[in-house]
């Protein structure tokens, strides 16, 4: 697969002027030293496409570049076309809820506000799952700024389960789109298909696939559940290639990779006495675990604990260190948007290896934990594929 230029796996020097610490198994920053993700420039230049045509944009969720790259045999579809697939950067942290975000709109995490699976409400000091939302919270207001499919011309469509219509994702991200509901899980190419005709010559269908990612956070990336889940996606955008209108420009990209763990590779925060005496509530994920102190006197003490507990399994970086570094966003001298500043914690723990970092207060006893995991800035969590073919 071709190489995602500045984006690249290669590129391993800090930064000049930050404090971002050397990890030699994770990438810098995603916009570091003036650099773009090339996830944020998929969607939004076909919102603006004005030359006609159908395109159909297909987010495998979960498959990043190395895992396709490694099980190429399984994919005769995405093999075939394997010369024609670039590689390029997600966004921090490389979850579904903020990859998506910044795919549709082509915004950085620090503009739109969606700072990982879970965002801290400034309003009730609770955590808020990114997917689905949560009682009382206006997703226009969640997310006020501007996004690109409200001002398009073109007709743009998302394809997803009906239960997804009235999701917090789908009323930030999607603004300005029309919603598709699809019948069945099994009908997604049929769905996408109907999208396609019913938007007319000029469409632009979203479809989003995640049986990868379901598979991968159930039984991890080295089973034969994931294998069968990758080779179904495979053979599904087969067959859009086969049956999408002629013209229609194909477009399979994902929105993160993922590595697996196991519970021995567990750090768990409510076990450090220093961590818990100044730590208020986590949010984010376990991948890329963003810290709240109680007060903001105990900012420092809580990093400082943190680091301690966590040694060379992951690096803690502070809210500043994160901003100068440019983790969520360019660099800028601006000051932090009002709705966003109560969302930043006041540090986040990118983790190594395969390690996960976590607060297991917030979980029930009977939960099961994932094996698959991702948030990170490996290379295996934070490089994706980008086919475009025209059929």
């Amino acid at each position: 697969m071709t190489p995602a230029g500045e984006n690249s796996a290669s590129r391993r020097s800090d930064p000049a002027g930050t404090t971002f610490p050397s990890a030699p198994d994770l990438l810098v920053a995603p916009f570091a030293d003036g650099a773009r993700p090339g996830q944020l420039d998929i969607v939004p230049p076909l919102l603006a496409r004005a030359d006609g045509g159908r395109d159909l944009v297909v987010l495998v969720d979960g498959l990043g570049s190395d895992l396709l790259e490694e099980h190429l045999a399984l994919t005769p579809t995405l093999r075939r076309l394997r010369e024609q697939v670039r590689t390029v950067r997600t966004i921090a942290p490389s979850t579904t809820a903020t990859a998506m975000t910044s795919l549709i709109t082509g915004l950085a995490p620090l503009e739109h506000g969606v700072l990982g699976y879970l965002t801290r409400d400034p309003r009730t000091g609770r955590a808020v799952n990114q997917l689905t939302g949560a009682a009382g919270i206006d997703p226009a207001q969640w997310m006020p700024c501007a996004v690109p499919a409200e001002s398009a011309r073109r007709p743009a469509l998302q394809v997803a389960p009906a239960k997804h219509a009235g999701s917090l994702l789908t009323g930030s991200a999607f603004r300005g789109w029309e919603f598709f509901a699809q019948a069945e899980r099994g009908d997604r190419a049929g769905a996408a298909l109907a999208a396609l005709r019913a938007g007319g010559p000029d469409a632009l269908v979203h479809l989003h696939v995640d049986d990868v990612d379901h598979a991968g956070h159930k039984h991890g990336v080295d089973s034969d559940a994931w294998r069968d889940a990758l080779a179904g996606a495979d053979s599904l955008i087969g067959t859009l290639l086969r049956r999408a209108p002629g013209g229609t420009r194909v477009h399979v990209t994902a929105d993160h990779g993922m590595v697996d763990t196991a519970p021995e590779r567990t750090i768990d925060l409510a076990r450090v006495p220093a961590v818990r005496r100044v730590l208020a509530m986590v949010a984010g994920e376990p991948r890329a675990l963003v810290l709240f102190a109680r007060r903001p006197e105990d900012a420092p003490d809580l990093i400082e604990a943190t680091r301690e507990a966590v040694g060379e399994r992951g690096v803690v970086l502070s809210r500043e260190e994160m901003l100068v570094a440019g983790l969520l966003g360019p660099v800028t001298s601006a000051p932090i948007a009002p709705h966003l500043e109560g969302r930043l914690g006041d540090a986040i723990v990118l983790a190594r290896g395969r390690w996960i970092v976590d607060d297991s207060r917030r979980h029930a006893p009977s939960r099961r934990p994932e094996t698959g995991v991702h948030g990170s800035l490996t290379r295996a969590e934070s490089l994706v594929p980008l086919l475009t073919v025209e059929v």
